[in-house]
Parts: structure tokens; sequence; C-alpha cells
């Protein structure tokens, strides 16, 4: 009995927060189905988040999913607003905690590598956040498109290395799907990259540019 009340009260402060953090759960589910949320949703997801981190100082889940929360916040608020600016310097503050308690989290590294480049703009602290969301996840499918976005316009403070990387994601979204590579380069003056990417890749590149010319061009017909 007396074991039973010590692991019960050893366990307290974790069931606590995973009470807590449930409260968020569906805000996060959303999210990760592409679907929106709306203020009063984001409201409590923040509080539930913030209450379970407490309870549990050491686990990464709850301010992981509070950088995402406040990410969100921060991009559906007015450009220039305090609100905007708040919401990136929470994002940023709960990413940078999550990644000390676990460190190998690719899509906390590019959630914050974005928040930096809305905070202070393309510079050293988004090149570095983005080149450890390489560097701990090189492979992920579900990071090469937004990696593409960020790589391009990080790309003039990007190192040799990190260059390299950012044109093996735009190859590696070619192989997955060229049709969402063109659409993701569309409106971006990235053909150049894209070309030296897929160098030894005609097929690929006659399949992206099938695409590409046709949506840059209205009427556009291929040759046969």
């Amino acid at each position: 009995m007396a074991a039973g009340i010590l692991i019960l009260a050893l366990s307290g402060p974790r069931l606590i927060g995973a009470i807590n953090a449930t409260a968020g759960e569906p805000a996060i589910e959303k999210l990760r189905r592409g679907e929106q949320i709306g203020d009063p949703a984001i409201d409590r997801a923040r509080k539930a988040f913030l209450t379970a981190e407490k309870s549990i100082p050491r686990d990464y889940r709850s301010p992981r999913d509070l950088a995402l929360i406040e990410l969100v916040a921060a991009t559906s608020a007015p450009i220039g607003s305090d609100m905007r600016k708040q919401a990136v310097e929470s994002s940023i503050a709960a990413g940078r905690r999550s990644l000390a308690n676990n460190p190998a989290q690719p899509y906390v590294w590019l959630r914050l590598a974005q928040a930096e480049l809305m905070h202070e703009g393309i510079g050293v602290r988004a090149a570095f956040a983005f080149a450890m969301s390489l560097e701990t996840g090189p492979q992920v499918i579900d990071l090469m498109q937004p990696r593409v976005v960020l790589g391009l316009i990080l790309w003039p403070v990007l190192d040799d290395r990190q260059q390299e990387r950012v044109l093996a994601q735009i190859k590696g979204l070619a192989r997955y799907n060229a049709r969402l590579l063109a659409e993701t380069v569309l409106n971006r003056p990235a053909l150049p990259l894209v070309r030296r990417a897929l160098a030894d890749e005609p097929e690929l590149m006659k399949a992206f540019l099938s695409v590409y010319l046709r949506r840059r061009t209205p009427g556009y017909r291929p040759p046969l």
C-alpha cells in the first residue's frame, strides 16, 4: 500500500500535466488535419499547454505544442501589431524550451526558423534553426515543401553545405510530387535553383516544367 501511495505521489505531477495538455489536443489535431482554428481555441490551447508545462517542466511536448499554437496565433494576427510580436516571441521561447529538453525535433526546429524569420527577418538565427531541422531529420517527407520555401528565402545567408541540402530538398520534393514542387515555387524566382537541383534528372525536370510552364503561361501546351 505504501509503495502504491509512493508511486501515485510520484506520478501526480505527470498525470496532472497530461490532463492539462489534453485540453489543448483538439486544437493540435485540427492543425494536423490542415484545418483552421479561431482565437477561442488558440486561447484554450495556450492556457492548457502553459499549465501542463508548469506541471512537468522537463517534458518537451507541452512547450512543443505551445510553440505551434503561438506561431499560428502570430500568423493570424495583423502584421506589425503588438499581438503578433508577442505571439512570435512566445513561440520562439516555447520552441527553445522544448528543444532544450529534446533537441532531436526537426519539426520544432523548422517552426523555430519560421518564427525567427518573422521576428528578425533573414538572418543567422533563422538560418541556424533551419540548418538544425535539416540536420535532425533530412528525409522527412512532410517537411520538404516548407523547407523548400524557407530555404529559398534564407538562401543568401546559407553556407555551401546548407545550400546543397536545400537543393536536395528540391530534388526530393520533385521525386515525391513534381506537381507540388511546381506549385511551391510558382511565384518565387526559383527556376535556376530547380534546374540546378534537377540537372541530372531530365525526366523529373520535364515533369516539373510541364506543370510550371502551364501555370505560368495560361494556354501554354508543352511540345510533344
